[in-house]
């Protein structure tokens, strides 16, 4: 064997002896050293639940981790900004460049608007605005079903979830579209017999009295025919009031509608006086309302029955002389 391939022999294993020992240390490093090291790094995440966001940081920060983005929820437990959750979990290790996700809470979050159809405007307002919500402008219609300043309709609506603050949009009655009626010539006929028609049309009767020549007693001697429906009409009539009719007054009767749920109930009067049975149109009330007649100026003769409906089911009545 020359010179030259000796060396090459020797270098061939060295090459050879330097391959295995760097096997070995790589090995030695990829099984021992690496995970030791890795090991080393790992840190146990702090408990930040219950905390305030900031505190929530600050424990994070000291042992060098830092929050990911906020994620933000409603929670009617936590206070407003207090962490509800963690991600990764109290005591889990974590790598230093690891962030950890914060949920935090927001407070008290969506509740159910409370339904004020069939309220007044006032108790409507004092409803929302104990619940937590604004009444925004309130827009007004006439309505057969509803009277005057009671709220037919509100948006968002009744039991539908929302933040507390939100505005709450109310449409109120303006009572009945006042409607021009022609009434016949009532001249000559019985008093008795005409005031059961216009009661029917809801209208407001007042007689007078005075002496005619030809006209009997108890007659109509004349009358205004154009009129509003709902509105009032004065008949003159022959005669003296002690000899033709019986004493005309304000129905003075109240109803409480019954306190039971949160919507609104279909009311209805039925009405027995001396001169007619008349059922009145159905108006739609919140539980606990009371209902004053007389204020509807409801007018009755004589000795006077009221029959009051809930719902189709007859609630009360009472009779009055």
């Amino acid at each position: 064997m020359n010179k030259l391939n000796q060396i090459l022999l020797r270098l061939t294993n060295v090459a050879i002896y330097l391959l295995i020992v760097m096997t070995i240390v790589g090995f030695l490093i990829v099984l021992i050293i690496i995970p030791q090291w890795i090991k080393s790094t790992e840190i146990l995440v702090p408990n930040v639940i219950g905390k305030d966001y900031w505190q929530a940081v600050d424990s994070l920060g000291n042992i060098g981790l830092k929050p990911d983005d906020i994620i933000e929820e409603a929670n009617s437990k936590q206070p407003k900004g207090q962490i509800i959750t963690q991600d990764p979990p109290a005591n889990f290790s974590i790598k230093p460049h690891h962030k950890v996700k914060l949920t935090v809470s927001i407070g008290t979050g969506l509740s159910p608007v409370p339904s004020v159809i069939g309220k007044t405007i006032d108790a409507a307002y004092e409803t929302l605005q104990s619940a937590g919500y604004r009444v925004n402008t309130s827009a007004r219609v006439h309505s057969s079903n509803y009277p005057t300043d009671i709220v037919i309709a509100q948006s968002p609506s009744e039991n539908s979830k929302y933040a507390m603050n939100t505005e709450i949009n109310l449409l109120v009655s303006k009572g009945r579209k006042a409607q021009n009626i022609e009434l016949p010539d009532l001249t000559n006929q019985p008093l008795n017999e005409v005031l059961s028609i216009l009661q029917e049309l809801g209208m407001d009767v007042d007689v007078s009295y005075s002496p005619h020549p030809t006209i009997p007693d108890g007659h109509i001697i004349g009358h205004k025919r154009l009129l509003q429906i709902g509105g009032q009409v004065t008949l003159s009539v022959s005669g003296q009031r002690d000899l033709t009719v019986n004493t005309r007054r304000w129905l003075k009767h109240k109803h409480t509608v019954t306190d039971i749920g949160n919507m609104a109930k279909k009311i209805e009067f039925v009405i027995i006086d001396a001169y007619s049975e008349r059922k009145l149109e159905p108006v739609y009330i919140s539980p606990g309302t009371v209902i004053d007649m007389e204020k509807m100026k409801i007018r009755v003769f004589g000795p006077t029955h009221v029959i009051v409906f809930e719902d189709g089911k007859r609630v009360s009545e009472r009779q009055y002389q």
